[in-house]
């Protein structure tokens, strides 16, 4: 049986429209009926703080991480739903992942290596 929660699937935009893309979503999509993928779901809002409303909305974030990084994005989102006390998981090949928490890596790198998770 799904679970009837609000679900935010944060991501790579470098991910956007690729296959890892759509394995993750019908993944989730397959677990909970409410999963917002910011991409097929939402659109190009222009800047941050609108998914970032989206994010204060859910009942559970769940983030991917690309080439073992996350971006600043993603970043954003993350801390953002730890600030307002909604759950986080890590979703890597296929399995929901509790996280310790996120470390800045790279400032300097926004797409990437901004940040990292740590177990």
């Amino acid at each position: 049986m799904k679970k009837n929660i609000r679900v935010y699937y944060a991501h790579s935009k470098r991910t956007y429209g690729s296959e890892k893309e759509q394995n993750e979503y019908l993944f989730l999509k397959s677990i909970y009926t409410k999963t917002i993928c910011p991409n097929k779901d939402i659109g190009e809002l222009h800047g941050i703080k609108p998914y970032l409303k989206i994010v204060e909305w859910a009942d559970l974030v769940i983030f991917s991480e690309y080439m073992n990084f996350i971006g600043r994005g993603v970043y954003a989102e993350i801390q953002t739903a730890i600030i307002n006390k909604i759950p986080v998981k890590l979703l890597r090949n296929n399995t929901l992942l509790k996280i310790n928490r996120v470390e800045i890596n790279d400032v300097n790198d926004w797409a990437i290596k901004y940040a990292k998770v740590i177990l």
